[in-house]
């Protein structure tokens, strides 16, 4: 049977242009272009292949490396008009697209370590797109500033 990366990797196209429609159907804040909206998921989708496959290898997935992803597609998201519920309901879009893929390949059966490091992926790049996103938040609603002012 294959594995998890191997059924990511063979669909990542279709897994893309899934998510995108669902994407510009329930969570954008209106019409956007491709672009605007693929942002940094096909490689953040690329990472968590890559991070999968290290493990199959014996290797340490490296699932850090989709970090700075959220973080620029929560910087993205913020500039592009998003809400900060919708910044996370699409990457659990992406998730849905990823487990309906692996539904339909017949692949029913996910070992507990690649059903560890998809989700430590979503989480990182998750936490770090909601960080950024409220520090530009923030920093909107101090008028540009970086910090409060002082008295």
């Amino acid at each position: 049977m294959d594995t998890l990366a191997d059924v990511m990797e063979t669909g990542q196209d279709v897994l893309f242009r899934r998510w995108l429609e669902r994407v510009q159907r329930d969570h954008a804040p209106g019409p956007l272009s491709e672009p605007e909206l693929a942002d940094h998921i096909p490689e953040f989708l690329r990472e968590v292949i890559a991070a999968l496959h290290r493990e199959e290898e014996g290797a340490a997935p490296k699932t850090h490396r989709v970090g700075p992803l959220g973080w620029e597609h929560g910087e993205q998201r913020f500039h592009t008009g998003f809400d900060l519920p919708s910044v996370v309901r699409e990457y659990g879009a992406l998730h849905g697209c990823i487990l309906d893929w692996l539904e339909e390949r017949g692949h029913t059966l996910v070992h507990v370590e690649e059903s560890r490091i998809l989700v430590q992926c979503f989480n990182r790049a998750i936490a770090d797109a909601v960080a950024h996103y409220l520090r530009l938040r923030e920093r909107e609603l101090l008028g540009g500033q970086s910090h409060p002012p002082t008295s």
